[in-house]
């Protein structure tokens, strides 16, 4: 008995000296690991400057080249140009700082991501909160055209204030981590809330019902774009996904791209059918003011609604025309 319980004992002694081994070799490694993670994490902080950096030589370069005549400088150049989109292209996808924005809401605090894999998860999650608020807005703004009533309105234009400065939060961090959301689309985000907010507190409870059928029905109807923008902003993000992930992979995405352009041609029509919309709204709100002796509520809202709607026009002619460029090239 002594002897078998000597062995067990050994045979004890034994695994838990493997396992002190493997558990130092398990921290030692941790450790080593997270010290070249520290050290990669500084270079990648300097990479912003190093590429600004860069962009300067390629500019002088490029300049020098220009000043001569030796044989090769139309090929110099050519690699110069490819060099200087390039490199743009990193430094746009790289993370910036945080904003004014974020810095008055969230101070400090950190919103960088560590990696792609986050990036696409917080995008997808940014869509599909934007689904899911546009379905809740088409359901109350169908509701408010059905059951007319002052509590259900302040409710609706409520939710719109909330939606609209939560939605510009959020895009201001997908910015901080390199997504190229166009400035034009913070400011239009801005612009809504103040005249969701001027529309929440409206005094003119008699001209405010002349203006009510027009507002619900076009709220139900950008309510009916923003689901079908949602789901080509999502199809362009699972193409990104897709064709990341076919680097290193044999397989064809022509068939991805093609879904997205379709679906953009199928969008185009409902964006600006929105955007006369905005313009029509525009004209209502300013007549009542200038005609009915409406509160200057309905003269900012008019006068913001003519500016959305023109901002939103351009911005989109001028993406679709990058998009043409592109294609054609």
């Amino acid at each position: 008995m002594a002897s078998e319980s000597a062995e067990r004992l050994d045979r004890a002694s034994t695994q838990w000296l493997k396992d002190w081994i493997g558990l130092v070799e398990d921290y030692q490694q941790i450790k080593a690991n997270h010290q070249k993670l520290k050290l990669m994490l500084d270079d990648y902080a300097k990479h912003p400057a190093k590429i600004g950096k860069i962009l300067k030589n390629v500019k002088n370069s490029r300049a020098r080249v220009s000043g001569t005549s030796f044989a090769d400088s139309d090929e110099h150049l050519g690699q110069l140009d490819k060099m200087e989109k390039e490199l743009l292209d990193i430094r746009a996808t790289l993370p910036k700082p945080n904003s004014l924005v974020l810095q008055i809401i969230l101070g400090d605090l950190n919103v960088q991501m560590r990696n792609e894999k986050e990036k696409f998860a917080y995008k997808e999650k940014y869509e599909i909160f934007k689904l899911r608020v546009t379905i809740i807005t088409c359901f109350l703004a169908v509701s408010c055209w059905l059951f007319p009533s002052r509590t259900l309105d302040a409710v609706l234009h409520f939710l719109f204030v909330w939606y609209y400065c939560t939605v510009t939060i959020r895009e201001h961090v997908l910015r901080a981590n390199g997504s190229r959301i166009k400035g034009w689309w913070l400011i239009h985000h801005y612009i809504s809330t103040v005249i969701s907010g001027l529309l929440l507190v409206w005094p003119d409870v008699h001209l405010g019902v002349i203006y009510r059928p027009t507002f619900i029905y076009f709220s139900i109807y950008m309510g009916m774009t923003q689901f079908i923008q949602t789901y080509y902003q999502r199809s362009s993000l699972i193409k990104r996904e897709t064709l990341m992930g076919a680097r290193g992979r044999e397989i064809s995405t022509d068939g991805v791209r093609g879904k997205t352009l379709s679906d953009l041609r199928f969008l185009i029509p409902f964006l600006f059918g929105a955007y006369i919309f905005q313009f029509y709204n525009a004209y209502m709100l300013l007549s009542l003011w200038y005609s009915a002796g409406a509160s200057f509520h309905a003269l900012w809202c008019g006068a913001l609604f003519a500016v959305v709607g023109a901002g939103n026009s351009t911005t989109t002619l001028m993406v679709l025309w990058a998009k043409y460029k592109q294609k054609k090239d």
